[in-house]
């Protein structure tokens, strides 16, 4: 009886270990074969923002903004002289009321590249908003620009919304206007040979209601392509600071006049810089090349030269 009791005693255990032994495989292929949840909760989230972004896109579809007022041209240190007042309609002409809006504006300017900020608006009860600039504190030829404010950072999404922006100028004039210049700029004929301080680039600023400009008292040719500390000492010790900046700079040929379709082109390059009479600091430095077209050499010349001038001196008025 001993022996028959151990031997079903033995049998009863081996089954009960094998039944646990099934039972943890079973467990393990249970946690192996789930369902990985987070993964579909994420796909659920980026189809539902997908889904968001896309009815935000199509949302803009008609939408038109559109500035009735801006204002002019100003100078550092001086307000604006008017808002910038702009209003929005949807595809029907209908103004939108509470429409959200992103202003992005000039902020600061760092080593000649303008930044911007940005902040977000709605319109009033009339689709439209007003907006005051803050007193410009640096020179600058950029824009003001409006669109609707996205409902996330995707690129589509921004790309979408920026892509009904409207604009408006942003000028700001150095102050070369009223503290003046005076000018060490040579032009060159087509053999590389300097032949006259340029006519044109002074008339420019003259016709901006520029008085305060003229050529510089130390002009001769011997004094091309010295070190502009040179050019600032010898010039400084005879006007001081009763000019606010010594403009530098000479305009060439880039290549022979030729011509092209029945006309004639000519191509000119300036290299300029501009030098603070108060330390002798550089400044400003840029070059600028221009081709224009004319009936004759004598034609085409004169139109690069008066449109190269317009570029340069527009650069330095809001560029300082």
């Amino acid at each position: 009886m001993k022996v028959t009791k151990l031997i079903f005693s033995c049998i009863i255990l081996s089954t009960f270990l094998i039944s646990c032994a099934s039972t943890n495989s079973n467990q393990e292929n249970s946690k192996t074969q789930a369902p990985d949840i987070s993964s579909e909760r994420e796909e659920k989230s980026n189809s539902r923002q997908d889904s968001e972004s896309d009815k935000f896109i199509k949302s803009l579809e008609g939408i038109n903004i559109s500035f009735t007022k801006s204002p002019k041209a100003t100078n550092i240190n001086k307000n604006f002289n008017s808002s910038f007042d702009f209003t929005v309609k949807d595809k029907s002409g209908n103004t939108l009321a509470n429409y959200p809006l992103t202003i992005s504006y000039p902020s600061s300017k760092e080593n000649g590249e303008i930044l911007y900020n940005e902040i977000d608006i709605k319109t009033d009860a009339n689709g439209t908003y007003s907006y005051t600039a803050e007193t410009p504190k640096f020179s600058a030829n950029t824009t003001l620009a409006v669109y609707p404010t996205p409902i996330d950072y995707s690129d589509k999404v921004i790309d979408a919304a920026v892509s009904y922006r409207a604009e408006a100028e942003w000028k700001v004039k150095s102050d070369i206007i009223t503290k003046g210049a005076v000018l060490f700029i040579w032009d060159f004929n087509e053999k590389n040979k300097p032949i006259n301080n340029s006519y044109d680039i002074l008339s420019e600023f003259r016709t901006r209601g520029m008085s305060m400009v003229g050529n510089a008292p130390i002009n001769e040719t011997s004094y091309i392509g010295k070190p502009l500390s040179t050019l600032y000492k010898e010039n400084y010790e005879i006007i001081e600071t009763a000019y606010g900046y010594l403009i530098v700079g000479t305009v060439k040929f880039a290549k022979p006049v030729a011509p092209v379709d029945d006309q004639y082109s000519c191509t000119l390059i300036a290299d300029i810089q501009a030098v603070d009479m108060k330390n002798g600091k550089l400044i400003y430095s840029s070059t600028f090349e221009h081709e224009a077209r004319g009936k004759n050499w004598n034609a085409c010349v004169s139109k690069a030269k008066e449109e190269l001038a317009t570029t340069v001196v527009d650069a330095l008025v809001y560029g300082l």
